[in-house]
């Protein structure tokens, strides 16, 4: 099988600080792979360089048999790498089925009434179909995620990238949000997730790895990882969450 996403020895460097050192993995279809790890460990710079949001300063990253060094089009590359955010990143000035609809036309030149239905269809599959003409500063936080979530899907992505999708979250809002990519990854649908919920990484990831200090200290199934640490690294950061 021919891994969708190729990470191969990626480095990145704010200034003197050496954010990723030589960062190497593989993602295959259908895979759903947690990166989990301290703050500052430059998980949501890797999640960045695979989006290209940002750019790394060696290595390669391989999406879909191609380096993204030689891209083309990022339009449509972010169509097919989707991405979703802490803090949402709704339009506030535009009602829910509007922010759904809005790429659909830009992007991928939908006319109206085909993005308005695939609008719907994913609004009803995160369960905010009842909500499309609210605006976004009257919704709850897990409202908005899960309408951020319904917005990635509306352009027909291959992969989704998640970057910490329930830090920004109040605790029981959060359950809502995960219930959501639980489902899109019984799917089938491939996904990077970076987050601190341990229990959805033991749960949904098929794969875990542990990232500190700008390495990768470990990965491995969700059994090993959880049940068999082997770093000393990781047996630290898993006995001060769990």
């Amino acid at each position: 099988m021919s891994a969708l996403i190729k990470v191969k020895g990626v480095k990145k460097s704010f200034g003197a600080n050496s954010v990723l050192r030589g960062i190497e993995f593989d993602v295959n279809k259908g895979d759903v792979l947690c990166l989990i790890g301290p703050s500052g460990s430059g998980k949501s710079t890797m999640l960045r360089c695979i989006n290209q949001l940002e750019f790394y300063d060696g290595g390669d990253i391989e999406v879909f048999g191609e380096s993204l060094n030689s891209l083309k089009n990022i339009n449509n590359y972010r169509q097919r790498v989707g991405m979703v955010f802490q803090q949402f990143n709704l339009f506030n000035n535009m009602n829910v089925l509007d922010n759904c609809i809005l790429a659909q036309t830009k992007v991928l030149k939908r006319n109206k009434e085909e993005a308005k239905k695939i609008a719907l269809d994913n609004l009803t599959k995160v369960g905010m179909a009842d909500f499309i003409k609210a605006y976004p500063d009257t919704l709850s936080g897990g409202q908005k995620q899960r309408i951020a979530i319904a917005r990635a899907l509306c352009m027909n992505p291959e992969i989704l990238l998640f970057d910490e999708p329930t830090s920004a979250l109040d605790p029981e809002m959060v359950g809502e949000v995960l219930q959501v990519m639980k489902n899109l990854a019984n799917e089938g649908m491939t996904m990077i997730v970076v987050t601190h919920e341990m229990g959805f990484a033991r749960e949904v990831a098929n794969r875990i790895i542990f990232m500190d200090e700008g390495v990768i200290a470990e990965e491995g199934s969700p059994k090993d990882f959880f049940e068999n640490p082997k770093s000393p690294r990781l047996k630290e950061f898993l006995s001060k969450i769990l």
